[in-house]
């Protein structure tokens, strides 16, 4: 959720938006394809090292060149979006499953970077 709306937030869409999928989320999905994001089909809007991805290009590509990521930033925010999506998604919210602790411990610190970190999103 912090990457989706760190990625809105780039746009200009104000943080009291309520997202719609064929408004917002569809067309980021679709722009991602197009920048050669691998999105998923299944889970699509939930795909963290989706949204990690479009986020790094969206603000390499804002006209002002401050809102670009520097190098070891964006890749932090990559690899915690990458760590998270390895080890989560979506369908596992409607399964019962018991995770390793060595999971926990990697998804928590991924996750825990990004909140410490979402100022800078």
């Amino acid at each position: 959720m912090l990457l989706k709306a760190a990625y809105f937030s780039v746009l200009g869409v104000g943080e009291g938006t309520s997202l719609q999928m064929a408004v917002h989320i569809n067309p980021a999905i679709q722009l991602g394809r197009g920048l050669g994001i691998a999105w998923p089909q299944g889970g699509q809007g939930h795909n963290v090292r989706a949204w990690a991805e479009l986020l790094i290009l969206e603000r390499a590509t804002q006209p002002d060149p401050a809102m670009a990521y520097s190098a070891d930033f964006g890749v932090r925010v990559q690899a915690s979006g990458q760590r998270i999506s390895q080890l989560w998604n979506e369908t596992l919210r409607y399964r019962k499953n018991k995770p390793y602790s060595y999971e926990l411990t990697q998804v928590r610190e991924a996750a825990e970077w990004l909140i410490v970190n979402s100022a800078l999103l």
